[in-house]
């Protein structure tokens, strides 16, 4: 297989940039796999939280260019075994990983002229209804984003430290939509968890993200009703799974902190023997990553795959979102396509 990568600085549309930490760019690093006659792209969205840089995957990416050359893939046991054995040549970086097994997933749909749905469930892709986020806002900027999210089907809304609920309170207020709230581990006293989880019940949110720093999954307290708890941090890879249905009643997936389809799969499958919820996330990313996690979310209970959206300079054409609604195209692979040159 030929490679090729870049990096490129991704900027979120202005009404959805984060108010305090005011970010205004990522750098997303794009793979391309070319064999006879058929590409495959795939895209890594590091993350500073995971100890991850565009730097770190382009520089792993080219220590596996050798390795990705001789590479022959026929059948998703070929792509099992590929994700197995480029660990070690990869690691730490599981964005890496994720770039590379997802440009594999779209070169054989390709090959084989079926979307890449077919080759992960045997079925064709179907519309996904999404959260759209809205990050931690000042007033000004909270109404803004509501606004924009009228008639959203669902809404999850970001937390901070000092769990205050009147952002939350104004949103019910104002939308019918179904509503998430993200702590990001933020809500240290694991007292208040109680008060807080009634009050969000009955403001009818459906579940609570990541509200304890991940490794205090002992101090959540038991689920009685209402909000479940839905893991982040704290289920990075499928080595997790087991560990946080003793606290947890759910888990978000993400593609680029567990290493792309091949082990979402695998813990999308785990945790739903576990009887636990399941969800697919994302980070700010490209249609190319979007489109890969609407696969996992044909068959998970939520899906959180706003990062294309939010993005003011996409450099795939992917899956439609529309009013929070993925949709797929008719395209094989995983339905995602670049714009222009994107690797000259």
């Amino acid at each position: 297989m030929k490679v090729a990568c870049v990096i490129r600085e991704l900027h979120p549309r202005k009404v959805f940039r984060i108010a305090r930490a005011r970010r205004r760019a990522v750098h997303n690093v794009f793979l391309r796999l070319e064999s006879d006659g058929c590409v495959g792209y795939g895209e890594a969205a590091p993350n500073a939280f995971y100890n991850e840089t565009a730097e770190l995957v382009t520089a792993k990416l080219a220590a596996a260019a050798s390795f990705l050359g001789g590479l022959k893939i026929r059948s998703l046991a070929d792509i099992e075994r590929a994700w197995a054995a480029l660990w070690p040549l990869l690691s730490p970086s599981r964005a890496a990983q994720c770039a590379v097994d997802l440009a594999l997933w779209d070169w054989l749909a390709k090959r084989e002229q079926i979307a890449a749905s077919q080759l992960l469930w045997n079925q064709a892709p179907t519309s996904v209804t999404s959260f759209a986020t809205i990050g931690l806002s000042s007033s000004e900027e909270l109404v803004e984003k509501i606004d924009e999210l009228c008639g959203f089907p669902r809404i999850k809304l970001k937390s901070d430290a000092a769990a205050d609920l009147g952002a939350i309170r104004y949103l019910r207020a104002h939308s019918s939509a179904m509503l998430s709230v993200d702590a990001n581990g933020a809500w240290s006293d694991s007292t208040r968890l109680p008060a807080l989880a009634a009050e969000l019940a009955a403001l009818r949110v459906e579940f609570i993200e990541q509200p304890l720093p991940p490794g205090e999954e002992a101090q959540l307290p038991p689920f009685q009703g209402g909000p479940f708890w839905m893991a982040d941090e704290s289920c990075v890879t499928e080595a997790d799974v087991e560990r946080v249905a003793a606290s947890y009643q759910g888990f978000n997936i993400k593609l680029v902190k567990c290493g792309g389809i091949t082990p979402a799969r695998r813990m999308l499958i785990r945790g739903q023997e576990l009887g636990l919820k399941t969800m697919v996330g994302c980070m700010l990313e490209s249609s190319a990553l979007i489109a890969a996690g609407a696969l996992l979310a044909q068959k998970t209970e939520y899906a959180d795959l706003d990062g294309a959206w939010l993005l003011s300079d996409d450099p795939f054409r992917g899956w439609d979102f529309e009013r929070g609604i993925l949709s797929p195209l008719p395209e094989y692979g995983l339905g995602a396509t670049p714009h222009g040159a994107l690797f000259d």
